[in-house]
């Protein structure tokens, strides 16, 4: 009797897996790495909990997964990663990598504390994350980003098995920005040109404004792209490889790249491969006493990062508070799309656009095609009655002189009538 209960025992281990040890459950694996066997702790008490956790540890062995890595820290792993990119992504996307990276970085040691280890992060984490940057008023699309960002580490360290799991935050169903009235691009403009601070906000935005040109194609706008005189900028360098273009410039972005011209020439921006608005730089140096000092200089070899102090200031004093210097390039597009400009010149002009993009301004193309479509209906309706009105009258006038000429005849014809 006792040797048919120690192997019902024996049974009931084998078929479940798990084992118990100092009051947590525990179960051994194969590691796919290696062929040897080892053994892991579910850190749970809870049976059916361990038993599951068992069930989808097993199941990321068969994907791209690492368990020797699993006990490395997320702060540890994530500089690792972003070391990796510095030789790997270019110098915006790592920019904008790392800025992603704090953010996550706070929120996560918020939720579980600074020593959080990857095998740790589950679904249940990703989706804590994902409404506690929401409910801080962080939008669908950057929540999302950040996951991204979050699932590349994990992917990197051989850590990642969340595939057909995790599921990002649905996104608005367009790209689209905002538009300006013909009242705020000029409360805007007029007051961006009052100020001599704002010279760069100013004409960054009659170039994006004016020319549909993204933020970054003119910050890393360079001497030699700028033809004064044939009146247009050719863009080799852009977001995408659609984006490599000839932007034609009318008089307002004309004068605004000149401007933005004389003012690198400046600044020492004076090659052709200098960029028109140079970064600021800090340089250590000594002055005239030989003491080290901190020195603020222009550096024509690098493109600016941005004017976005200059920008919010700006755009709060206009009452225009949120707007984004990519809206201008959203508004260029629309009042094009309005007037009826064929898709093909605007998505050329424009360079690259997703196809949701292109099928949102599409849309306004057509709504734009309707409305010329019955303008000119009711132009053509105008002119047909005025024309039947010009015939009629000759036709009577035809029968007045007829009747002046045979008043027998008219006589007749007044009967007849």
């Amino acid at each position: 009797m006792i040797v048919k209960q120690k192997a019902r025992r024996a049974k009931s281990k084998d078929r479940d897996g798990v084992y118990k040890r100092r009051g947590y459950w525990h179960f051994d694996y194969k590691d796919p790495q290696t062929g040897r066997w080892r053994g892991k702790t579910t850190g749970l008490k809870v049976y059916n909990e361990a038993k599951e956790f068992r069930r989808l540890f097993l199941e990321s062995l068969e994907g791209n997964y690492d368990p020797s890595n699993d006990r490395m820290r997320f702060v540890a792993a994530a500089d690792a990663y972003m070391q990796h990119r510095e030789v790997s992504a270019a110098a915006g996307t790592l920019r904008l990598e790392k800025e992603r990276l704090r953010a996550a970085k706070k929120l996560i040691a918020r939720i579980t504390g600074p020593d959080l280890k990857l095998k740790d992060i589950d679904l249940k984490i990703l989706r804590m994350y994902q409404q506690k940057r929401i409910g801080d008023g962080v939008g669908a699309r950057t929540v999302n980003m950040e996951g991204q960002l979050l699932r590349s580490i994990l992917k990197y360290h051989s850590q990642w098995k969340l595939d057909g799991k995790y599921e990002p935050l649905p996104e608005p169903a367009s790209e689209a920005g905002r538009t300006l009235t013909p009242e705020e691009e000029v409360r805007l403009i007029d007051l961006a040109k009052s100020r001599p601070e704002w010279a760069v906000a100013y004409h960054a935005t009659m170039l994006e404004n004016e020319t549909g040109m993204r933020g970054v194609e003119v910050r890393n706008l360079q001497v030699r792209r700028i033809d004064l005189i044939a009146a247009e900028i050719r863009l080799q360098k852009s977001k995408t490889k659609g984006g490599v273009r000839t932007v034609p410039l009318n008089a307002d972005a004309l004068e605004a790249a000149r401007s933005l011209l004389e003012r690198g020439r400046k600044l020492g921006a004076a090659q052709p491969d200098h960029y028109v608005l140079p970064a600021l730089t800090t340089v250590v140096g000594e002055d005239a006493k030989g003491t080290v000092v901190k020195i603020r200089r222009f550096d024509p070899t690098r493109p600016t990062k941005g004017w976005r102090t200059a920008w919010r200031k700006l755009t709060v004093e206009a009452g225009l508070k949120g707007l984004r210097g990519h809206d201008l390039r959203h508004n260029w597009i629309t009042s094009h799309a309005e007037i009826g400009t064929p898709q093909s010149v605007l998505e050329a002009q424009a360079g690259h656009l997703s196809k949701r993009m292109s099928d949102h301004y599409k849309h306004i193309s057509e709504k734009a095609a309707r409305k010329a479509s019955d303008e000119l209906a009711l132009v053509k309706a105008a002119q047909r009655n005025e024309a039947r009105a010009k015939i009629e009258e000759k036709r009577l006038q035809s029968i007045a002189k007829f009747a002046q000429t045979m008043p027998e005849v008219a006589v007749r014809l007044e009967l007849v009538q």
